[in-house]
């Protein structure tokens, strides 16, 4: 298993599930791809980073945050997702880390292959996440992909919550 690194933009930029979210909503993009991504740490990939580049955004400083399991990484101005990641790549094939890319630039895709880390497109990426739902699904036919707490709590405790919700 390997570390999977997701170029973020170029993944939102690239999947049908963001036309609707690219244009006004950009930072509830950022949110959805982390749920879809957490759902596959660690089934295929043991630690998954998204970088996304502030590259235009004046005095912005580099930053990190984990969300859903994952770790978000937000460059800094003038640092472009693409640098981040050559660099990420080179520093963690040095110490003998397995890598894999998530862009479809293709040159991102050259560099992260001279570099040492294999490459997945955004359209191979997302396929990868389709078959594995559809593999869970066949070996666990009756359990859902989330475990929702509304589905454990009694019906007591619903109405409850739901009168302290409507105060």
């Amino acid at each position: 298993m390997s570390l999977l690194i997701v170029d973020g933009y170029n993944i939102i930029n690239n999947w049908p599930e963001f036309d609707d979210l690219r244009e006004e909503k950009m930072e509830i993009a950022r949110l959805k791809l982390a749920e879809i991504l957490e759902e596959f740490v660690p089934l295929l990939w043991p630690r998954i980073t998204i970088v996304y580049d502030a590259y235009r955004v004046k005095g912005k400083t580099p930053s990190l945050e984990f969300l859903r399991g994952i770790e978000v990484v937000y460059t800094g101005e003038g640092q472009t997702a693409d640098v981040f990641i050559e660099r990420l790549v080179v520093n963690l094939s040095e110490i003998g880390e397995d890598i894999e890319v998530a862009s479809s630039d293709n040159l991102q895709q050259h560099l992260v292959l001279w570099k040492g880390g294999r490459r997945i497109s955004a359209r191979e990426l997302r396929e990868r996440l389709q078959e594995c739902r559809a593999e869970m699904k066949k070996s666990y036919p009756h359990s859902s992909s989330r475990n929702n707490l509304d589905e454990r709590l009694s019906e007591k405790v619903k109405k409850v919550l739901e009168k302290w919700r409507r105060l």
